[in-house]
């Protein structure tokens, strides 16, 4: 059974996808829609949901969305216009880099992004990945500000995302302890014009003295002389 949740003001609410069109029909004026988030499980969806939702900003791949391989992401936009988007989630496991700047390119309003994790569809990409047309134009045209990554992530995959964010503000991600030193330096040295509006970043698990660690990088390397460093409910928050 395929599953469309549409979250309202106020209330949720799960429309499964035979009984789409009545319970719209007979509920809501298409041309009041007060859908605020769409959350996709299946491409069968997007079909079945043209010129539905044309007042949604939020769009949330959800967990078991498959992304296949003939997955047109400019269909999208026949569901809401994707230049009214302003948060993105990506819970799915395999929804690749490449696929996310094709989708960025159609949601330049976007200024939140939420990602399970940054897969890269073959590890030596990354180069070309940075210097493919398309990527330097969502670099120079996104203005994501907040972004969260769930799994753990690599210094590697790190300076791909900087490179790509450049108007980052805030950053959450997860990571093993033996990539914080670098991660952190990499983040915190000066000059970087990639991470020249990043102000706070969070690392999701505070495990294995994290604090300490990354309390001396920065106090050793002399990395910044005004912040904050706490662990609220078990997140590592650090603010300069």
């Amino acid at each position: 059974m395929l599953i469309f949740y549409l979250f309202f003001k106020r209330k949720d609410y799960v429309l499964y996808n035979q009984l789409t069109e009545n319970i719209w029909s007979t509920r809501f004026d298409t041309s009041e829609d007060p859908t605020d988030h769409i959350c996709i499980h299946t491409t069968d969806m997007i079909k079945q949901s043209i010129n539905k939702f044309p007042n949604a900003t939020k769009l949330t791949f959800c967990e078991d969305f498959e992304v296949s391989r003939d997955f047109i992401i400019v269909g999208l936009d026949h569901i809401f216009p994707l230049k009214k988007n302003t948060k993105l989630s990506i819970e799915c496991h395999h929804f690749s880099f490449e696929q996310l700047i094709k989708l960025l390119q159609f949601t330049l309003n976007i200024h939140t992004l939420k990602l399970d994790s940054i897969v890269i569809l073959h590890r030596n990409n990354l180069n070309l990945i940075q210097q493919n047309s398309l990527t330097q134009l969502v670099s120079e045209t996104n203005i994501i500000r907040k972004i969260t990554i769930s799994k753990e992530i690599t210094l590697e995959k790190i300076q791909l995302l900087t490179t790509v964010f450049r108007r980052m503000e805030n950053l959450t991600i997860n990571l093993f302890k033996q990539d914080l030193k670098p991660i952190a330096h990499f983040l915190l040295s000066k000059p970087n014009n990639n991470t020249r509006y990043l102000s706070s970043l969070c690392i999701s698990k505070q495990i294995n003295d994290l604090m300490v660690i990354l309390k001396n990088l920065i106090e050793s390397k002399k990395l910044l002389c005004d912040y904050i460093l706490k662990v609220i409910n078990r997140k590592l928050y650090l603010w300069w």
